[in-house]
């Protein structure tokens, strides 16, 4: 094989090949996906029969093509990706099925669903793919709905040009947007939309994480897309521009067709409550709330939520188990915000959401709740968390508050023969919860998935390694066998250490961290 340069992408009508481009015989490439003609004349040869790629109809080779393209990441790993693709674009398809021979080329830039997917990503002023190429990639895709995206880096001058530049070239496709995730630091473009772009009648998702306390003015322009979006689903923006306490505002938000919401800043629990009343749909649900209150529902509003995620202050955690009920809830997480100084964790009113809600959720997850030991074990024995497959605990407060996954936490999780019977009842619990504790031996027996994380984990050395042993080692019929166990244990703890160790060896997905 002779040395060949690089392949410019800059063009892709006059986009350099390798000078045996002309045959129908494949080179090579540098990717998994894409099989070699030799390999497959190996195989052919081993049952008597000849094939070549060149030989298959076009449409199985379109089809073939369709399945190289990378998979879309998830929302978190968007940045990141774009940032690998920004050196390796040309090494996945679409660009790199245009390199192989002439017939490929010809396949794939005829091939519309292979230019409907773009991500773009700006940094130092230029974009990767860079504005020509992004011209005729969108150009290629004929009238499918389209799948963008736009990272720009930082708010530097020249980004926000590169950044505007892509925007307005968008803008010519919002008739053909269906899945868009803009992450944006005040890009230069034309704000001005024509009475044909305040429309997306494909749009299903639309993300953008903006700054949004600087640039609110380009922010409010791109939802004047809003005024039609009959397919819209899936909404996650960093604010929605003119939203007042009262849940109004001058956007035209589709409430009524929304499935999935998630909201980065919301003015009050009031304002979240009245935007939860006009989601009649809604299954997943994400809100940062800020301290102010707002005015409240008189009864509670109750909806199908299927997973709910709330960043709230501690002052608004009560108010808003009040004024809430979700049967049909799977998954809550609940991250509290607040000064240093003491603030607690209302027990009673998340025992009597649960209660009223009767829902059975298999995954909970709460950061920086304040609860005290006492309060912890009361949710692990309540019996509406007992059909929970994962529990996730985190706390990264001040060393100086008091832990509360003690040995009181551990022993009710841990299954016989390998309680303490010393720890297993406290004086200071109680009379209730006394009672609840000395009625079953193990809690949570649908446990997968145990994660302990900052300063919330303190016990005697192993434990933990003894509740991890009864569910991983000796767990019995009615309890499930632990999968996953992530822990930040005190240095001291060496024989917890050790015997996880052991058992990560076993099998056990294991991630232990010292402190």
């Amino acid at each position: 094989m002779h040395a060949r340069s690089a392949p410019r992408f800059d063009n892709l009508n006059t986009m350099s090949l390798p000078t045996s481009a002309g045959s129908h015989e494949p080179i090579k490439p540098n990717h998994t996906l894409l099989p070699t003609t030799n390999s497959m004349d190996r195989r052919s040869q081993a049952d008597g029969r000849s094939i070549s790629l060149s030989s298959l109809p076009m449409e199985l080779l379109q089809e073939i093509f369709l399945w190289c393209v990378p998979p879309r990441p998830s929302q978190s790993e968007f940045l990141y990706q774009s940032i690998y693709m920004v050196g390796f674009a040309s090494q996945v398809a679409p660009l790199l099925l245009c390199q192989v021979c002439n017939l490929w080329r010809h396949i794939s830039l005829t091939l519309p669903r292979l230019w409907t997917s773009l991500d773009v990503f700006v940094s130092m002023g230029k974009s990767r793919p860079c504005l020509p190429l992004a011209n005729i990639w969108l150009a290629r895709s004929g009238e499918l709905p389209l799948s963008l995206a736009l990272y720009q880096q930082n708010e530097s001058n020249d980004n926000r040009i590169a950044a505007g530049e892509i925007l307005d070239l968008y803008r010519l496709y919002i008739h053909r947007w269906s899945n868009i995730h803009f992450d944006l630091t005040g890009p230069r473009y034309c704000r001005l939309l024509t009475s044909q772009q305040r429309s997306a009648p494909m749009l299903k998702q639309f993300r953008m994480q903006t700054c949004y306390r600087i640039y609110e003015a380009e922010d409010k322009d791109l939802f004047g897309i809003f005024d039609f979006v009959p397919h819209l689903s899936h909404l996650q923006v960093s604010r929605i521009p003119d939203l007042d306490i009262f849940g109004e505002t001058s956007v035209r938000i589709p409430w009524s067709q929304l499935v999935t919401l998630s909201l980065d800043y919301l003015p009050s629990v009031g304002t979240s409550l009245r935007i939860l009343e006009n989601c009649p749909k809604l299954i997943d649900c994400s809100f940062k709330i800020d301290a102010l209150s707002g005015p409240l529902p008189e009864t509670p509003i109750n909806r199908e939520l299927h997973s709910l995620e709330i960043n709230i202050g501690h002052e608004q955690v009560a108010t808003f188990l009040e004024k809430v009920t979700l049967p049909a809830l799977k998954q809550m997480t609940i991250h509290v915000r607040g000064p240093l100084d003491q603030y607690g964790w209302p027990q009673s009113k998340f025992g009597a959401f649960l209660k009223r809600s009767r829902c059975r959720p298999s995954h909970f997850e709460i950061h920086d709740t304040g609860m005290r030991f006492d309060e912890f074990a009361d949710c692990l024995c309540n019996p509406y968390l007992q059909s929970l497959e994962s529990i996730t605990v985190q706390d990264r407060r001040d060393w100086t508050w008091d832990p509360f996954v003690t040995d009181l936490a551990v022993n009710l999780l841990t299954c016989s023969p390998f309680i303490h019977e010393s720890t297993s009842v406290m004086p200071t619990m109680s009379e209730a919860l006394q009672n609840q504790v000395s009625a079953q031996a193990c809690r949570l027996p649908n446990l997968e998935s145990l994660t302990f994380r900052g300063s919330c984990l303190w016990t005697a050395d192993g434990m933990v390694a003894d509740m991890v042993e009864s569910r991983w080692r000796y767990h019995c019929r009615q309890v499930r066998r632990l999968k996953r166990v992530e822990l930040e244990l005190l240095s001291s703890h060496v024989e917890d250490f050790r015997r996880l160790k052991e058992f990560c060896v076993e099998g056990l997905e294991l991630d232990v961290m010292l402190r």
